[in-house]
């Protein structure tokens, strides 16, 4: 079984921004925190919020580097980031494994999290910074004002199996097609959110009622056995668990991108920051999108780099990784590419309305370094 490693840096001691230091000052921050997890608790999604086992100092100190104490914003520093157990991250690796952070006086930890909607309750509790997100993530925390904005693309689909919709080799004979899936259960990494959403806009499209499918939420290393055992008839799974799923365990491709059914080659994901981490650390935000967009070149132009280095940041053995298949990895996001997102998140009451999609983004031009 796939098990993500931690891969962590030499971490600096980080400050509270603005040099925090009252009683009272610290709790009325806890407590503005608080409300925002617990409104976050209330949402469709109903998460937990991880803020209520963090001391508010340590939640405080966990938002990033802090700036000078006449509030220039810190050029160097540790960031925090938070990450699905996935393998489209291959370039995140990269700006790691080939010093792009580090020449621009960043260390980055990475935290593995169970998709976009784990991640906006962590940034919530301060214990990650920056993130990636499914956009779907981003629009729902916009429509519960908690500030989350996409500061960078992440990644576009590619024409290959990636995130995919396969079925259960003990189902393999009587799903052959969407119509098949209608009295099923299907296996999301994410109750009302991006996958569920995408199976959801796919049925649709051929002809199914979604309500006839029964969703479950299973973290994406969790689906291989579920969808081996038959406890699912099928799954929205990514790699590097596709790749796992159908060339050793006989699970069946359905559909090699069903978010195709949103938009081709959909912009499924961005990195993500508060707002008020943007605003105190604009010049972090810029270099890590720079080492990003460096990686991103570099993958392009040597497109084995990323398999080889898989096995080095997860437990993909190197046979496996060649045959991983990768995103189209961008730093690029346009209100335009959120807009199919928003219109089929709205039309399946995974947001109340559509949410503007600028509303979402704060790009952060690439700067600093090289």
């Amino acid at each position: 079984m796939w098990k993500p490693k931690t891969i962590t840096g030499a971490l600096g001691r980080r400050g509270a921004a603005g040099g925090r230091g009252a009683a009272g000052e610290r709790d009325a921050a806890w407590g503005r925190r608080a409300a925002r997890c617990a409104r976050l608790a209330l949402g469709r999604r109903a998460l937990t919020c991880a803020a209520a086992a963090v001391p508010a100092a340590a939640l405080l100190a966990a938002c990033g580097s802090s700036g000078s104490a006449s509030g220039g914003q810190p050029s160097t520093g540790a960031i925090t980031v938070g990450i699905p157990p996935v393998t489209d991250l291959g370039n995140l690796f990269a700006a790691q494994s080939l010093g792009y952070f580090k020449s621009r006086g960043l260390t980055v930890k990475i935290t593995y999290l169970n998709g976009g909607a784990a991640l906006i309750p962590a940034m919530e509790s301060g214990s990650v910074a920056i993130g990636e997100s499914n956009l779907v993530s981003v629009l729902q925390a916009q429509q519960q004002h908690l500030g989350i904005k996409c500061f960078a693309g992440g990644w576009r689909s590619p024409s290959a199996a990636q995130l995919s919709l396969v079925v259960s080799p003990k189902f393999a004979a009587s799903v052959t097609s969407a119509a098949g899936l209608a009295g099923k259960t299907v296996a999301v990494n994410a109750l009302n959110n991006s996958n569920q959403l995408v199976t959801d806009k796919y049925l649709q499209v051929h002809g199914v009622n979604p309500v006839s499918v029964h969703f479950i939420g299973l973290a994406y290393p969790d689906m291989p056995a579920a969808l081996s055992s038959g406890r699912v008839a099928a799954a929205i799974i990514d790699e590097p668990f596709t790749t796992i799923v159908t060339k050793t365990q006989g699970s069946k491709l359905l559909a090699a991108e069903p978010d195709e059914a949103i938009a081709p080659h959909a912009l499924y994901a961005c990195f993500v920051a508060s707002s008020s981490w943007l605003g105190a650390h604009r010049q972090l935000a810029a270099k890590f999108v720079a080492a990003i967009d460096q990686a991103n070149s570099y993958a392009a132009a040597h497109p084995a780099y990323v398999p080889s280095i898989l096995p080095k940041y997860t437990s993909v053995s190197a046979s496996m990784a060649g045959h991983v298949t990768l995103p189209e990895f961008t730093t690029q996001i346009t209100a335009a590419e959120v807009q199919p997102w928003s219109k089929a998140a709205a039309e399946f009451k995974m947001t109340n309305s559509a949410i503007a999609p600028s509303s979402i983004i704060a790009l952060v031009p690439p700067a600093g370094g090289s």
